[in-house]
């Protein structure tokens, strides 16, 4: 694996240390004070300058800001803003990671099917001996696009747009796909989930792409 007092190897770690830190404030950290998001029978919210109260039935036809709303008030931390400048340090923290090969730092942001699924590829890549590089150049636009609420949780779709330049190399150092100068225009469709009957603030990745 190389030299591990290479400066890169360091440099590497840091970056880790401090997006991590990042993510554990902007996408959550539990305090042990939480209330659960379905602590109370009944939920008083405003739609159309009216006080109601929220029932399974007005949840799937509640719009992005009604659920954003809606999610500032069971959790007061919460905000568009901070939830995007999380979901930018996760996409990026978890596709450095992908590439990289090593998911340890990133699974406790990923569901178990998408970890499954990361895990293959990773491993399909290793035998194949074949290398990835993932480099984002910029995020040109993090969107929440759409929300939804259920009885078991809270999703927020995601889009991002970026500048990446990614290309993967097999085991003569060959580039076999992508381009190691020119950056690609990228948008990734991702979806975001937290219980709502958990203490536990953070949310998941469960779904990638969906446009695929």
């Amino acid at each position: 694996m190389g030299n591990p007092f290479d400066p890169m190897n360091i440099l590497l770690v840091v970056f880790a240390v401090v997006a991590f830190v990042r993510l554990r404030s902007s996408l959550g950290k539990r305090t042990g004070n939480e209330e659960p998001l379905a602590g109370r029978q009944s939920t008083p919210y405003k739609k159309n300058g009216k006080e109601g109260v929220l029932d399974s039935a007005q949840e799937t036809k509640m719009s992005l800001e009604d659920v954003l709303n809606q999610l500032s008030k069971f959790d007061n931390s919460f905000t568009r803003e901070t939830f995007i400048k999380g979901a930018k340090s996760v996409y990026e923290m978890i596709i450095m990671a992908y590439a990289g090969g090593d998911l340890k730092d990133v699974k406790q942001f990923l569901s178990k099917d998408v970890y499954s699924g990361f895990s293959s590829a990773v491993k399909t890549r290793v035998k194949s001996e074949q290398k990835l590089f993932n480099e984002i150049v910029s995020f040109d636009s993090v969107e929440i696009k759409s929300a939804s609420i259920t009885e078991e949780a809270v999703e927020l779709i995601v889009s991002f747009e970026t500048k990446i330049i990614s290309y993967a190399i097999d085991s003569k150092e060959q580039t076999i796909e992508g381009n190691q100068d020119s950056p690609q225009s990228i948008t990734d469709i991702w979806v975001f989930e937290r219980s709502i009957k958990s203490r536990d603030p953070n949310w998941l990745l469960i779904s990638t792409n969906l446009d695929d």
